[in-house]
């Protein structure tokens, strides 16, 4: 066998033994052996490895009956390393933190208006000097292994951020300044499939899934396969910008009556706000429905909603279906008026779905990525460990 072969070999076993841990949450050895097909040796010898690096710790079997001695299982170990995502919108930077479990330790916004786009290269270290500080404290022995940054825009597989309304964000300088000071590699991609990521990993692990994200503007994250879907140059995905109304209002793309101009959580909020309508006022969908103005731009918002989702259906006839949205999470009665208009003879889906992620996700996202990353594995299932976030 050429030495190629056995450390291509190795590297398979080692992503199916630790793959399995983590899926499993805690296992033993007896049984990672069982599930991955590896014989007892091998598990053996991985295992070793992992415990040498940190990343597995063992434990033994709390609340065990049985005579004789206790079964060891095997788990990761959460004070190994951490990593960081970053979430930059037009009026908020969102840091977390999570450890090895991807548990979150640390959430924070911080205001930022989208315009000193020109100041992130600064603004964005002293930000995380003092998080980076902190936490290098606490995790040893691999402390933070890297960075993940979500940009609401186009970004392509070279690094290149090709579309950011309203104003372009030059990302390369930023990512050279990130690495150099904090000596991790950055990892960067759109809100929408940094937040289709962490819905795989945190709510439900399948190999395709599709979330529409509404913020400011409105994407689709596509995994195909376990992959993010890019399309050509990396413009797939970017469905707010589909043409739902002929001749209807102005884009800042350049084309009119764009799915986003009439669908998006921010114009959702304008429009409400031009009619003097504050959602903090109605805490509840019943009560805002007695406001006959808000039940009319509310029931607008809906119906042009649904034309762009009964095209991303009928395009990908998707199993699953995630909304990442504010109004849907502060309104989920939202879903059952969706849910009729959403119903033809050449339309089906499962289900579809509010993220239980919600404003949180696109940032998980960015720091799940350099986590799977680092631990130089396919799939990142975390949905044993039921994290509330």
């Amino acid at each position: 066998m050429l030495t190629g072969d056995a450390n291509y070999i190795k590297t398979m076993n080692r992503r199916l033994v630790l793959e399995d841990i983590i899926r499993n949450k805690s296992i033993s050895r007896v049984n990672i052996s069982k599930r991955t097909g590896l014989n007892k040796a091998t598990v053996s010898s991985q295992v070793t490895e992992l415990i040498e690096q940190s990343l597995v710790i063992e434990k033994p079997v709390e609340n065990y009956q049985s005579p004789g001695r206790r079964p060891i299982n095997l788990e990761l170990n959460p004070m190994s390393t951490y990593t960081i995502g970053i979430d930059i919108d037009r009026a908020h930077i969102r840091i977390v933190v999570v450890n090895l479990k991807g548990m979150t330790v640390y959430n924070n916004m911080h205001d930022f208006d989208i315009r000193r786009t020109e100041q992130l290269v600064e603004i964005l270290p002293d930000l995380l000097q003092p998080v980076i500080s902190q936490y290098d404290e606490v995790y040893s022995p691999n402390k933070l292994v890297g960075i993940g940054i979500s940009l609401h825009g186009i970004v392509t597989e070279y690094r290149e951020l090709i579309y950011s309304p309203p104003d372009q964000i030059h990302i390369q300088p930023l990512l050279t300044k990130l690495e150099d000071t904090f000596k991790v590699p950055v990892y960067t991609d759109n809100n929408a499939n940094m937040a289709v990521r962490a819905e795989q990993a945190f709510t439900e692990y399948q190999s395709n899934l599709y979330c529409v994200t509404l913020s400011s503007g409105i994407g689709l994250g596509i995994l195909l396969n376990n992959e993010v879907f890019r399309g050509f140059t990396g413009y797939a995905g970017e469905v707010g910008h589909m043409i739902i109304k002929q001749n209807g209002i102005q884009c800042r793309c350049g084309n009119q009556g764009c799915f986003e101009r009439y669908a998006s959580d921010e114009v959702l909020k304008q429009s409400l706000s031009e009619n003097n309508i504050e959602l903090y006022d109605y805490p509840t969908y019943e009560s805002l429905k007695e406001n006959a103005k808000a039940k009319e731009v509310f029931d607008a918002y809906i119906s042009f909603l649904a034309v762009g989702l009964n095209n991303i259906i009928n395009i990908f006839n998707p199993k699953k279906l995630v909304i990442n949205s504010s109004i849907f999470t502060k309104y989920p009665e939202l879903i059952e008026d969706l849910k009729p208009k959403l119903s033809s003879s050449f339309i089906d889906y499962e289900e579809i779905v509010i993220s239980s992620l919600g404003d949180r996700s696109s940032a998980l996202g960015a720091a799940i990525v350099p986590l799977a990353r680092f631990l130089d594995i396919n799939h990142l299932d975390l949905n044993e460990y039921h994290y509330t976030h």
